[in-house]
């Protein structure tokens, strides 16, 4: 059929010239007619006879144009009908070819990195214009959009590894450097430079860095002005306390012979001492000092009745080899502190009927204290963790619970060089060792075994 109408479309004429053609050709044979009929006449008959041989032939002349013009109206309607459903048809066709293959094949072309021009290289031509413009505009916008696209992604990637070297370098290394110093991580904590080839991301990352640097130096004065004013309540707590348990001590002497009121004294001294061991937990989680301090050596069993007065259960506690030993005074309430809270742990874990031994050893390397319960112990997972807390000892800041007595010990054995390890107890239970290096220990003589060391 597109044939046909290529044909027809060569063959067709206007349909006024072929009414003027036809209008000649029968003029042609009309006038000579009419010429003849009107000399055959005779003379007298003549002008009337010219005159209707003239109209009659004016009138055929007049039939047969009309009737051309007709004819090749009909003509070119037809053509135009046939030229219409061929042009329809292909149109159809080159709409489908384009939705079902050229599109589809144009996207994932330029997915895959080929340019517009290639792909349609690879497949038959779009014959109608208005289709093939089509075609390349959308090709051209695929292919700014696949330009566009992998310019984001080299971005995002860009994005991605300053990020990570941002989180896994200087953002560590500031931390470190704000808890060593802050002035000097103000001074010289700056971020990494950027890659090569600036980019606007790179100047927001900048802005970033700096503003995460600020947040965490104000953070950090904030934290050890907060910190400095709770070890500074803490203190002066403290200090409130232990006068008041010096006139409670008083108290006890004059009236301890009082049935009537002995009992009440001696649940008032309990009160006030755990509250006291409060009040110096919280001083040394805020990085405060221990408040008694001593002079000259302090024997082992007098830190050890320091330790023992200070937890509920001390009538539990039992100490063997602590005899004979002294520290020096500097050691003397940090070991303690340390033995009370370790104490009171295994007196909170074991049975009430039970006792709490503490063994004193000596070595090479100083006097190793182990205080033993009868409780269930810890697992393997658990004693790590519990070392973990031991070894990397934090203060408020870093807490990750309300259980504090494992963060005192730490903090107190780091600033002391003690050290201590968790195993198992010879009654089944936990044993937690703690090492007084030698240079804290003032004397060493035969280790003997000791009574309880209760009140």
């Amino acid at each position: 059929m597109p044939t046909d109408s290529r044909d027809r479309t060569r063959t067709s004429v206007h349909p006024a010239h072929q009414a003027l053609i036809a209008l000649l050709a029968t003029a042609v044979l009309v006038v000579p007619a009419w010429a003849w009929t009107v000399a055959a006449v005779g003379v007298r008959d003549r002008p009337l006879v010219a005159a209707a041989a003239g109209a009659f032939g004016a009138a055929l002349c007049a039939a047969v144009a009309v009737a051309a013009h007709r004819a090749a109206t009909v003509h070119v309607v037809r053509d135009g009908r046939i030229r219409a459903q061929a042009a329809g048809e292909t149109l159809e066709h080159e709409a489908a070819l384009l939705a079902d293959h050229l599109l589809p094949a144009l996207a994932e072309g330029v997915r895959a990195g080929r340019t517009v021009r290639e792909v349609l290289a690879a497949h038959p031509p779009v014959r109608h214009a208005a289709l093939d413009r089509l075609l390349r505009a959308a090709g051209g916008e695929l292919d700014l959009a696949a330009r566009r696209a992998e310019h984001a992604r080299a971005l995002i990637a860009r994005c991605e590894r300053r990020i990570t070297d941002l989180d896994r370098t200087w953002l560590p290394l500031l931390t470190a450097r704000i808890r060593a110093d802050r002035r000097a991580a103000a001074e010289a904590a700056d971020p990494p430079p950027p890659p090569s080839g600036h980019q606007p991301i790179d100047d927001a990352l900048t802005r970033l860095c700096d503003h995460v640097r600020d947040e965490l130096l104000t953070a950090a004065r904030r934290t050890d002005t907060a910190l400095a004013a709770t070890a500074a309540c803490g203190a002066r707590l403290r200090a409130g306390l232990e006068t008041a348990a010096e006139h409670l001590h008083t108290l006890r002497e004059t009236h301890g012979d009082r049935p009537e009121v002995r009992e009440d004294l001696v649940e008032a001294g309990r009160v006030l001492a755990r509250t006291v061991r409060t009040a110096d937990t919280l001083v040394t989680l805020a990085g405060g000092g221990l408040g008694r301090r001593d002079t000259g050596t302090v024997p082992l069993p007098e830190v050890l009745r320091r330790a023992t007065r200070r937890i509920g259960a001390h009538r539990r506690v039992r100490a063997r080899g602590a005899e004979g030993v002294e520290v020096l005074g500097q050691a003397a309430e940090p070991l303690a502190r340390v033995l009370t809270e370790l104490l009171d742990n295994a007196a909170a874990f074991s049975g009430p009927d039970t006792e709490v031994l503490v063994r004193a050893e000596e070595g090479e390397e100083g006097v190793l204290l182990s205080v033993e319960d009868g409780g269930p112990g810890m697992r393997r997972r658990e004693r790590e963790a519990a070392r973990a807390r031991i070894d990397s000892p934090g203060g408020l800041q870093t807490l990750d619970g309300e259980r504090t007595g494992l963060a005192v010990v730490g903090l107190i054995a780091a600033r002391h060089r003690f050290s201590v390890d968790f195993g198992a107890s010879a009654q089944g239970g936990l044993r937690v060792g703690v090492l007084v290096p030698r240079t804290l220990v003032a004397a060493a003589g035969p280790v003997t075994a000791g009574a309880g060391i209760a009140s």
